[in-house]
Protein backbone atom coordinates (compact mmCIF):
# COMPACT_ATOMS: atom_id res chain seq x y z
CA UNK A 1 0.00 0.00 0.00
CA UNK A 2 1.11 3.74 -0.77
CA UNK A 3 2.66 5.53 2.21
CA UNK A 4 0.61 8.25 1.83
CA UNK A 5 -2.51 5.72 1.92
CA UNK A 6 -1.39 3.88 4.76
CA UNK A 7 -1.45 7.36 6.68
CA UNK A 8 -4.64 9.21 5.77
CA UNK A 9 -5.72 8.39 8.89
CA UNK A 10 -3.02 10.24 10.58
CA UNK A 11 -2.80 13.29 8.26
CA UNK A 12 -6.90 13.81 8.32
CA UNK A 13 -6.48 13.67 12.39
CA UNK A 14 -4.03 16.13 11.65
CA UNK A 15 -5.76 18.28 9.52
CA UNK A 16 -8.72 18.35 12.14
CA UNK A 17 -6.72 19.23 15.02
CA UNK A 18 -5.15 22.15 13.70
CA UNK A 19 -8.12 23.97 12.67
CA UNK A 20 -9.48 23.73 16.12
CA UNK A 21 -4.88 24.97 17.32
CA UNK A 22 -5.32 27.63 14.84
CA UNK A 23 -8.84 28.71 16.30
CA UNK A 24 -7.82 28.66 20.16
CA UNK A 25 -4.31 30.79 19.07
CA UNK A 26 -6.42 33.52 18.09
CA UNK A 27 -9.68 33.04 19.80
CA UNK A 28 -8.34 33.41 23.50
CA UNK A 29 -6.43 36.65 22.94
CA UNK A 30 -9.46 38.63 21.18
CA UNK A 31 -11.75 37.05 24.24
CA UNK A 32 -9.53 38.54 26.78
CA UNK A 33 -9.90 41.47 25.23
CA UNK A 34 -13.38 41.62 24.64
CA UNK A 35 -13.60 40.88 28.61
CA UNK A 36 -12.04 44.41 29.23
CA UNK A 37 -8.22 42.34 30.16
CA UNK A 38 -5.14 44.61 29.39
CA UNK A 39 -2.31 43.51 27.85
CA UNK A 40 0.10 42.86 29.99
CA UNK A 41 -2.68 40.19 31.51
CA UNK A 42 -3.30 38.18 28.02
CA UNK A 43 0.79 38.51 26.99
CA UNK A 44 1.01 36.69 30.13
CA UNK A 45 -1.73 33.88 29.11
CA UNK A 46 0.04 33.64 26.42
CA UNK A 47 3.48 32.83 27.75
CA UNK A 48 1.65 30.34 30.05
CA UNK A 49 0.89 28.62 26.49
CA UNK A 50 4.62 28.71 25.50
CA UNK A 51 5.81 27.32 28.72
CA UNK A 52 3.38 24.29 28.50
CA UNK A 53 4.35 23.28 24.92
CA UNK A 54 7.66 23.42 25.61
CA UNK A 55 7.28 21.53 29.06
CA UNK A 56 5.23 19.03 26.64
CA UNK A 57 8.23 19.01 24.67
CA UNK A 58 10.13 17.32 27.29
CA UNK A 59 7.74 15.23 29.35
CA UNK A 60 5.52 13.47 26.93
CA UNK A 61 7.99 11.06 25.52
CA UNK A 62 7.88 9.50 29.07
CA UNK A 63 4.03 9.66 28.98
CA UNK A 64 3.76 7.75 25.70
CA UNK A 65 6.77 5.16 26.70
CA UNK A 66 4.48 4.47 29.43
CA UNK A 67 1.21 4.29 28.12
CA UNK A 68 1.40 4.21 24.55
CA UNK A 69 0.76 6.16 21.81
CA UNK A 70 -3.27 5.79 21.27
CA UNK A 71 -3.78 6.15 24.84
CA UNK A 72 -1.31 9.11 25.15
CA UNK A 73 -3.07 11.15 21.96
CA UNK A 74 -6.75 10.48 23.90
CA UNK A 75 -5.33 11.82 27.08
CA UNK A 76 -3.73 14.75 25.33
CA UNK A 77 -6.98 15.40 23.13
CA UNK A 78 -9.04 15.10 26.32
CA UNK A 79 -7.14 17.63 28.53
CA UNK A 80 -6.94 20.23 25.49
CA UNK A 81 -10.79 19.92 25.08
CA UNK A 82 -11.25 20.41 28.86
CA UNK A 83 -9.00 23.39 28.96
CA UNK A 84 -10.46 24.78 26.22
CA UNK A 85 -14.12 24.65 27.82
CA UNK A 86 -13.12 25.71 31.11
CA UNK A 87 -11.43 28.85 29.69
CA UNK A 88 -14.89 29.92 28.61
CA UNK A 89 -16.31 29.17 32.00
CA UNK A 90 -13.91 30.33 34.22
CA UNK A 91 -13.39 33.74 33.69
CA UNK A 92 -10.14 34.28 35.51
CA UNK A 93 -6.57 35.51 35.14
CA UNK A 94 -4.79 32.66 37.10
CA UNK A 95 -7.04 29.74 36.09
CA UNK A 96 -6.53 31.34 32.28
CA UNK A 97 -2.77 30.79 33.03
CA UNK A 98 -3.57 27.29 34.14
CA UNK A 99 -5.95 26.56 31.29
CA UNK A 100 -3.47 28.06 28.67
CA UNK A 101 -0.20 26.00 30.17
CA UNK A 102 -2.81 22.49 29.73
CA UNK A 103 -3.23 23.58 25.95
CA UNK A 104 -0.14 24.24 25.31
CA UNK A 105 1.37 20.94 26.75
CA UNK A 106 -1.48 18.77 25.19
CA UNK A 107 -0.85 20.32 21.85
CA UNK A 108 3.14 19.59 21.79
CA UNK A 109 1.87 16.30 23.10
CA UNK A 110 -0.69 15.50 19.73
CA UNK A 111 1.92 17.28 17.54
CA UNK A 112 4.89 14.72 19.15
CA UNK A 113 3.01 11.47 19.25
CA UNK A 114 1.29 11.99 14.93
CA UNK A 115 4.76 13.02 13.82
CA UNK A 116 6.80 10.32 15.11
CA UNK A 117 3.86 7.76 14.28
CA UNK A 118 4.02 9.47 10.78
CA UNK A 119 8.10 8.96 10.88
CA UNK A 120 7.63 5.02 12.22
CA UNK A 121 5.54 4.15 9.35
CA UNK A 122 7.62 6.05 6.58
CA UNK A 123 10.11 4.29 4.53
CA UNK A 124 12.92 6.20 4.71
CA UNK A 125 13.21 7.17 0.78
CA UNK A 126 9.51 8.63 1.25
CA UNK A 127 9.83 10.37 4.38
CA UNK A 128 10.42 14.06 2.42
CA UNK A 129 7.24 13.40 0.45
CA UNK A 130 5.11 12.31 3.92
CA UNK A 131 7.14 15.51 5.50
CA UNK A 132 5.52 18.05 2.60
CA UNK A 133 1.94 16.68 2.53
CA UNK A 134 2.15 16.81 6.46
CA UNK A 135 3.33 20.57 6.70
CA UNK A 136 1.20 21.40 3.75
CA UNK A 137 -1.82 20.23 6.06
CA UNK A 138 -0.53 22.14 9.22
CA UNK A 139 -0.14 25.36 7.62
CA UNK A 140 -3.56 24.75 5.86
CA UNK A 141 -5.17 24.01 8.65
CA UNK A 142 -3.93 26.44 10.91
CA UNK A 143 -5.27 29.02 7.92
CA UNK A 144 -8.80 27.44 7.76
CA UNK A 145 -8.81 27.67 12.03
CA UNK A 146 -9.07 31.47 11.37
CA UNK A 147 -12.31 31.46 9.32
CA UNK A 148 -14.63 30.69 12.22
CA UNK A 149 -13.92 33.82 13.93
CA UNK A 150 -15.53 35.76 10.98
CA UNK A 151 -18.77 33.85 12.02
CA UNK A 152 -18.46 35.20 16.07
CA UNK A 153 -18.64 37.80 17.92
CA UNK A 154 -16.40 39.32 20.57
CA UNK A 155 -17.63 37.61 24.14
CA UNK A 156 -19.48 34.84 22.02
CA UNK A 157 -17.88 31.76 23.68
CA UNK A 158 -19.80 29.34 20.74
CA UNK A 159 -15.96 29.53 19.19
CA UNK A 160 -14.70 27.71 22.39
CA UNK A 161 -16.95 24.92 21.60
CA UNK A 162 -15.91 24.68 17.88
CA UNK A 163 -12.39 24.76 18.49
CA UNK A 164 -12.89 21.77 21.64
CA UNK A 165 -14.87 20.06 19.40
CA UNK A 166 -12.25 20.03 16.80
CA UNK A 167 -9.69 18.02 19.67
CA UNK A 168 -12.25 15.94 20.25
CA UNK A 169 -12.88 15.13 17.07
CA UNK A 170 -9.20 14.44 16.06
CA UNK A 171 -9.47 11.39 18.48
CA UNK A 172 -12.06 9.72 16.06
CA UNK A 173 -9.86 8.73 13.30
CA UNK A 174 -6.43 7.80 15.46
CA UNK A 175 -8.99 5.73 17.88
CA UNK A 176 -9.85 4.13 14.54
CA UNK A 177 -6.44 3.38 13.01
CA UNK A 178 -4.91 0.02 12.47
CA UNK A 179 -1.75 1.16 11.74
CA UNK A 180 0.56 -0.30 14.44
CA UNK A 181 1.93 2.03 17.27
CA UNK A 182 5.48 3.14 16.66
CA UNK A 183 8.51 3.20 18.57
CA UNK A 184 9.55 5.38 21.65
CA UNK A 185 9.33 9.46 21.09
CA UNK A 186 12.80 10.66 20.90
CA UNK A 187 14.09 12.67 23.94
CA UNK A 188 15.59 16.04 24.19
CA UNK A 189 18.98 15.50 25.47
CA UNK A 190 21.19 18.82 24.04
CA UNK A 191 22.27 21.05 26.36
CA UNK A 192 21.88 25.08 26.17
CA UNK A 193 26.09 24.99 26.30
CA UNK A 194 25.92 22.60 23.74
CA UNK A 195 23.88 24.27 21.36
CA UNK A 196 25.87 27.57 22.44
CA UNK A 197 29.19 26.14 21.17
CA UNK A 198 28.06 24.75 17.41
CA UNK A 199 26.26 27.87 16.73
CA UNK A 200 25.52 31.39 18.45
CA UNK A 201 24.04 33.10 15.62
CA UNK A 202 21.42 29.91 15.09
CA UNK A 203 20.47 30.07 18.86
CA UNK A 204 20.14 33.74 19.48
CA UNK A 205 18.18 33.84 16.15
CA UNK A 206 16.44 31.00 17.21
CA UNK A 207 15.48 32.90 20.22
CA UNK A 208 14.78 36.33 18.74
CA UNK A 209 12.11 34.71 16.09
CA UNK A 210 10.50 32.99 19.18
CA UNK A 211 10.28 36.72 20.06
CA UNK A 212 8.66 37.79 17.16
CA UNK A 213 6.08 34.34 16.96
CA UNK A 214 5.32 34.60 19.95
CA UNK A 215 4.29 37.97 20.52
CA UNK A 216 2.09 37.77 17.16
CA UNK A 217 0.31 34.83 18.12
CA UNK A 218 -0.26 36.48 21.91
CA UNK A 219 -0.63 40.49 21.08
CA UNK A 220 -1.39 40.14 17.55
CA UNK A 221 -4.87 40.01 17.88
CA UNK A 222 -4.77 42.72 20.58
CA UNK A 223 -2.77 44.94 18.71
CA UNK A 224 -5.17 44.44 15.71
CA UNK A 225 -8.42 45.24 18.03
CA UNK A 226 -6.66 48.23 18.80
CA UNK A 227 -6.13 49.18 15.54
CA UNK A 228 -9.57 48.85 14.59
CA UNK A 229 -9.99 45.37 12.98
CA UNK A 230 -13.03 43.84 13.67
CA UNK A 231 -13.07 40.06 14.97
CA UNK A 232 -13.16 38.40 11.56
CA UNK A 233 -10.82 40.61 10.31
CA UNK A 234 -8.36 40.06 12.90
CA UNK A 235 -8.81 36.28 12.36
CA UNK A 236 -7.76 37.29 8.28
CA UNK A 237 -5.11 39.07 9.89
CA UNK A 238 -3.78 36.01 11.58
CA UNK A 239 -4.37 33.78 8.20
CA UNK A 240 -2.18 35.91 6.38
CA UNK A 241 0.84 35.81 8.68
CA UNK A 242 0.37 32.16 8.68
CA UNK A 243 0.51 32.31 4.42
CA UNK A 244 3.38 34.93 5.21
CA UNK A 245 5.96 32.21 6.55
CA UNK A 246 4.46 29.57 3.97
CA UNK A 247 4.92 31.17 1.14
CA UNK A 248 8.70 31.96 2.14
CA UNK A 249 9.83 28.56 3.36
CA UNK A 250 10.78 27.33 0.39
CA UNK A 251 12.30 29.37 -1.56
CA UNK A 252 14.35 30.56 1.88
CA UNK A 253 15.51 27.35 2.12
CA UNK A 254 16.30 27.41 -1.90
CA UNK A 255 18.57 30.62 -1.30
CA UNK A 256 20.12 28.67 1.76
CA UNK A 257 21.99 26.31 -0.36
CA UNK A 258 24.02 28.66 -2.01
CA UNK A 259 25.33 31.36 0.74
CA UNK A 260 26.50 31.86 3.87
CA UNK A 261 23.21 30.90 6.12
CA UNK A 262 24.48 33.53 8.68
CA UNK A 263 24.48 36.23 5.96
CA UNK A 264 21.05 34.87 4.48
CA UNK A 265 19.71 35.46 8.46
CA UNK A 266 21.33 38.52 9.32
CA UNK A 267 19.45 39.80 5.69
CA UNK A 268 16.67 38.47 5.84
CA UNK A 269 15.92 40.18 9.94
CA UNK A 270 17.20 43.35 8.76
CA UNK A 271 14.43 43.56 5.72
CA UNK A 272 11.94 42.40 8.72
CA UNK A 273 13.69 45.36 10.89
CA UNK A 274 12.91 47.72 8.62
CA UNK A 275 9.22 46.21 7.33
CA UNK A 276 7.85 46.38 10.86
CA UNK A 277 9.41 49.73 11.20
CA UNK A 278 7.62 51.04 8.03
CA UNK A 279 4.53 49.40 9.26
CA UNK A 280 3.91 51.86 12.55
CA UNK A 281 3.43 54.22 10.09
CA UNK A 282 1.28 52.26 7.51
CA UNK A 283 -0.66 49.89 9.37
CA UNK A 284 -3.51 52.38 10.77
CA UNK A 285 -4.41 53.37 7.26
CA UNK A 286 -6.21 50.62 6.02
CA UNK A 287 -7.03 46.85 7.23
CA UNK A 288 -4.81 46.01 3.67
CA UNK A 289 -1.49 47.57 4.68
CA UNK A 290 -2.18 45.83 7.96
CA UNK A 291 -2.54 42.54 6.57
CA UNK A 292 0.57 43.31 4.18
CA UNK A 293 2.80 44.14 7.12
CA UNK A 294 2.19 41.20 8.59
CA UNK A 295 2.64 38.89 5.94
CA UNK A 296 5.89 40.52 5.51
CA UNK A 297 6.70 40.00 9.35
CA UNK A 298 6.20 36.41 9.59
CA UNK A 299 7.26 36.03 6.04
CA UNK A 300 10.60 36.69 7.32
CA UNK A 301 10.46 35.57 11.32
CA UNK A 302 8.96 32.30 10.53
CA UNK A 303 11.76 30.72 8.04
CA UNK A 304 14.30 31.44 10.74
CA UNK A 305 13.90 28.54 12.97
CA UNK A 306 14.47 26.09 9.86
CA UNK A 307 17.56 28.42 8.99
CA UNK A 308 18.63 27.74 12.57
CA UNK A 309 18.66 24.20 12.90
CA UNK A 310 20.02 23.91 9.10
CA UNK A 311 23.24 26.88 10.18
CA UNK A 312 23.77 24.27 13.60
CA UNK A 313 23.53 21.24 11.36
CA UNK A 314 26.87 22.60 9.06
CA UNK A 315 29.87 22.22 12.24
CA UNK A 316 28.03 19.58 14.52
CA UNK A 317 28.27 15.66 14.76
CA UNK A 318 24.99 16.25 17.07
CA UNK A 319 22.17 14.37 15.78
CA UNK A 320 19.07 15.93 13.84
CA UNK A 321 17.03 15.40 16.34
CA UNK A 322 19.23 16.72 19.01
CA UNK A 323 19.18 20.15 17.04
CA UNK A 324 15.74 20.16 16.54
CA UNK A 325 14.78 19.48 20.14
CA UNK A 326 17.38 22.31 21.27
CA UNK A 327 16.52 24.74 18.87
CA UNK A 328 12.72 24.44 19.43
CA UNK A 329 13.79 24.95 23.37
CA UNK A 330 15.45 28.16 22.31
CA UNK A 331 12.54 29.61 20.13
CA UNK A 332 10.13 28.24 22.67
CA UNK A 333 11.72 30.14 25.52
CA UNK A 334 11.90 33.21 23.28
CA UNK A 335 8.18 32.65 22.28
CA UNK A 336 7.34 32.51 26.36
CA UNK A 337 9.70 35.96 26.84
CA UNK A 338 8.33 37.84 23.90
CA UNK A 339 4.58 38.76 24.80
CA UNK A 340 5.84 39.23 28.64
CA UNK A 341 7.60 42.27 27.49
CA UNK A 342 5.48 43.46 24.17
CA UNK A 343 2.30 43.50 26.14
CA UNK A 344 3.41 46.07 28.64
CA UNK A 345 5.08 48.04 25.97
CA UNK A 346 1.89 47.91 23.69
CA UNK A 347 -0.23 48.78 26.91
CA UNK A 348 1.97 51.99 27.67
CA UNK A 349 2.04 53.46 24.52
CA UNK A 350 -0.47 51.45 22.47
CA UNK A 351 -1.26 49.20 18.91
CA UNK A 352 2.01 50.55 17.37
CA UNK A 353 3.76 49.44 19.59
CA UNK A 354 3.48 45.90 17.92
CA UNK A 355 5.73 46.96 15.53
CA UNK A 356 8.12 48.47 17.30
CA UNK A 357 8.71 45.61 19.58
CA UNK A 358 9.18 43.21 16.04
CA UNK A 359 11.52 45.92 14.58
CA UNK A 360 13.71 45.82 17.64
CA UNK A 361 13.78 41.93 18.08
CA UNK A 362 14.77 41.74 14.01
CA UNK A 363 17.16 44.31 14.53
CA UNK A 364 18.96 42.29 17.11
CA UNK A 365 18.99 39.77 15.23
CA UNK A 366 20.41 41.35 12.51
CA UNK A 367 23.71 43.16 14.34
CA UNK A 368 24.44 39.58 15.75
CA UNK A 369 24.06 37.65 12.65
CA UNK A 370 26.05 40.24 11.00
CA UNK A 371 28.70 40.80 13.55
CA UNK A 372 29.60 36.92 13.71
CA UNK A 373 29.84 36.58 9.97
CA UNK A 374 32.29 39.62 10.87
CA UNK A 375 34.41 38.06 13.57
CA UNK A 376 34.35 34.57 13.18
CA UNK A 377 35.69 32.52 10.17
CA UNK A 378 35.00 28.77 10.24
CA UNK A 379 34.86 26.30 7.50
CA UNK A 380 31.67 25.23 6.54
CA UNK A 381 30.61 22.30 5.40
CA UNK A 382 27.59 23.50 3.56
CA UNK A 383 24.38 21.13 3.94
CA UNK A 384 22.27 20.41 1.00
CA UNK A 385 19.18 21.65 0.79
CA UNK A 386 16.16 19.86 3.07
CA UNK A 387 12.94 20.30 2.95
CA UNK A 388 11.81 22.87 5.67
CA UNK A 389 10.47 21.45 8.93
CA UNK A 390 7.93 23.40 10.43
CA UNK A 391 8.53 24.69 14.22
CA UNK A 392 6.42 22.13 15.95
CA UNK A 393 8.58 19.10 17.86
CA UNK A 394 11.59 17.66 17.69
CA UNK A 395 9.97 14.42 16.51
CA UNK A 396 9.76 15.84 13.08
CA UNK A 397 12.94 15.80 12.20
CA UNK A 398 13.13 12.38 11.98
CA UNK A 399 11.00 12.67 8.88
CA UNK A 400 13.86 13.93 7.04
CA UNK A 401 15.24 10.41 7.31
CA UNK A 402 18.50 12.11 7.18
CA UNK A 403 20.02 11.14 10.53
CA UNK A 404 23.55 11.58 11.36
Amino acid sequence: MDTLGRVTTLLFAVAILLVGHGLQLTLLPVHALSLGWPSTLIGLTGSAYFVGFVTGCLVVPGVVSRVGHIRSFMVMAAGGTIALLAAALFVDFWAWLVFRFVTGLALSGLYMIVESWLTDVSPKNQRGSVLSVYLAISLIGMAVGQLPMLLGVPGDTRLFMVAAMAFSLAIIPVGLTRIASPKPIPVVSVTPRTLLSVSRVAVVSAFMAGMVTGAFWTIGPVAGSSLGLEQGQIGLMMSVGVLGGAAAQYPVGRLSDNVDRRLLIGIIAAIGAAVAGLGVGIVTATPLATNVVVFLICAAAMPVYALCIALAAENTELSLVELTGGMLLAHGTGSIVGPILGAPLMTLIGPSMFFVFCSACFAVTAIWAFYRLLVVERPVAHQPHRPMLPKTTQAVAVLLGTEK
